[in-house]
């Protein structure tokens, strides 16, 4: 996914950059999933999200839910989801949540907490609506299992 994406891992000297201030074609891991600037680490640490920014400069939280979250995270209208930042036995599906859609959250992420929760906002016309990635299996943590959607 990350090839697909166009993204390398965020360098030493970008390490603590806000995602906002960050070139596009960088990903790092962070505990404040959803931030406009949440600060990007090349280390992944327990329970931390990984985010994408694109060459477009589209913002991507990549995570995991179950089947029913990913469906409502892939339709157009306004929903509430908790998504993880890895797989687990209840959290199968690979998804991306774009931050254009971010509309609510919590500010950071506890790697104590069960998970992210995000309200997304609803999709007018022919806006973004991102969604599963791959379903029904468990997947590595650095997602090279997953081709994108």
């Amino acid at each position: 996914m990350r090839a697909a994406h166009g993204v390398r891992l965020v360098s030493d000297a970008e390490e603590g950059t806000g995602v906002n201030a960050l070139p596009g074609g960088a990903y790092g891991y962070t505990y404040s999933p959803g931030l406009p600037n949440a600060p990007l680490f090349a280390a992944r640490r327990y329970r931390s999200y990984e985010v994408h920014k694109l060459d477009t400069g589209k913002t991507l939280i990549v995570g995991y839910a179950d089947a029913a979250t990913a469906q409502l995270i892939g339709s157009a209208g306004e929903v509430t989801v908790r998504i993880q930042p890895e797989a687990a036995p209840d959290a199968t599906v690979l998804v991306l949540v774009p931050y254009s859609r971010i509309q609510r959250h919590r500010q950071y992420a506890a790697p104590n907490q069960d998970g992210f929760l995000v309200t997304l906002c609803k999709v007018e016309g022919s806006g973004e609506v991102a969604g599963p990635v791959s379903a029904g299996r468990l997947g590595s943590a650095d997602h090279s299992d997953h081709e994108p959607a």
